[in-house]
């Protein structure tokens, strides 16, 4: 449930900032988050010493009434923190919403059709609120949500693909061991349900397609589905290894190729920032007003560090430029210095042997 960040707005109810910064606040999410843990863990413990609700009705209702109690009130103090707009825009606020009213329509008991006695089992679904306030949690089911279009493309491929083999296979093996059933037929194709293999397996579109979404998931398929089919051409050595060919290329498509590209485009969004910033803007929903100053100072601190430090990297780099000039600037004149030197010392010779050339000198 990837969500937007939702602007503060006026607080228009009596001490409704109180409220949103008791309920925001950490002590409180782990409670809550400790709460929904225990209840999902209760509903195991139900299903496992009493799976039908006729043993221990008393005890499981209590557990039942004291969790719809609290998650009523929990949902009471979040609606009337977050009042109106901003509740309603978040995405998990309205499964929070739906979720606790089927708990207390089942704890009201009221007169409705046999039907809506299902709605017993969303109480299964309440653990999903977790989601919405662990964090890590969160980034996942934004990563997921962030990679449906790419997931639902690979998706397409993989089902045209399936469909693609499913209707070879309805044209090569649907007449399998199809006399298994006969008297002086071949038993060896009859299936563990009574029919034949060919039939069963490849008699239509449908059947086939879901054999090779059996194959797919690698459940029993070469006992079950490619041997049989290699089998049924025994006595025909081309056909047999076609048969195997078939299979295994199908196989190496779709499990070794496909499958992975799915894997493949939820890793890249696990890292891609985008949900990162996403996930941050859905947890920011649920900070209260103090915390997310604190995280905000924290952050512009650590721009600024950052900020002074590039500051600080071109000064030195000026710095060192500036230095180096100057060596260069020392080293042309102290070598202007010796050539000086060395020019006037052939002066001095030259005026030496000049002097002595004059006479009386």
């Amino acid at each position: 449930m990837a969500e937007e960040a939702i602007a503060p707005e006026s607080k228009s109810l009596p001490h409704q900032e109180g409220v949103a910064a008791f309920y925001n606040s950490t002590h409180i999410q782990v409670f809550v988050a400790v709460l929904i843990g225990a209840n999902f863990l209760t509903n195991i413990v139900e299903k496992e010493i009493d799976p039908h609700g006729n043993k221990h009705t008393d005890a499981f209702g209590a557990f039942g009434l004291f969790y719809n109690v609290c998650f009523t009130i929990e949902l009471a103090v979040n609606m009337y923190a977050h009042w109106l707009k901003a509740f309603w825009k978040s995405g998990w606020n309205v499964f929070d919403f739906v979720v606790v009213s089927i708990g207390i329509i089942n704890m009201l008991q009221l007169p409705l059709p046999p039907s809506f006695s299902l709605l017993r089992m969303m109480r299964a679904f309440r653990v999903f609120r977790l989601f919405k306030r662990v964090r890590s949690l969160n980034k996942i089911i934004v990563a997921i949500a962030h990679a449906v279009p790419g997931v639902v493309n690979a998706f397409l491929i993989l089902t045209i693909v399936m469909s693609i083999y499913a209707i070879l296979a309805v044209e090569f093996y649907f007449e399998i061991g199809e006399d298994c059933k006969e008297t002086g037929g071949d038993s060896r194709f009859l299936t563990a349900r009574g029919y034949c293999a060919g039939p069963e397996y490849f008699g239509t579109f449908t059947k086939s397609l879901f054999t090779f979404f059996q194959v797919l998931t690698g459940e029993s398929w070469s006992e079950a589905v490619a041997r049989p089919a290699i089998w049924a051409f025994f006595d025909d050595p081309i056909r047999a290894v076609g048969s195997g060919l078939f299979f295994v290329s199908y196989m190496l498509v779709t499990s070794f190729v496909l499958t992975n590209v799915v894997v493949a485009v939820l890793l890249d969004k696990m890292v891609d920032p985008e949900v990162a910033d996403a996930a941050d803007a859905v947890r920011a929903t649920q900070l209260s007003d103090e915390e997310l100053e604190e995280e905000a100072a924290a952050k512009a601190n650590g721009e600024n560090v950052a900020t002074n430090a590039e500051e600080l990297k071109q000064i030195m780099s000026s710095v060192t430029g500036s230095v180096q000039e100057l060596t260069q600037s020392s080293e042309k004149m102290s070598g202007e210095l010796d050539s000086f030197r060395t020019d006037m010392k052939v002066m001095r010779e030259q005026v030496a042997a000049m002097l002595q050339l004059v006479p009386g000198m």
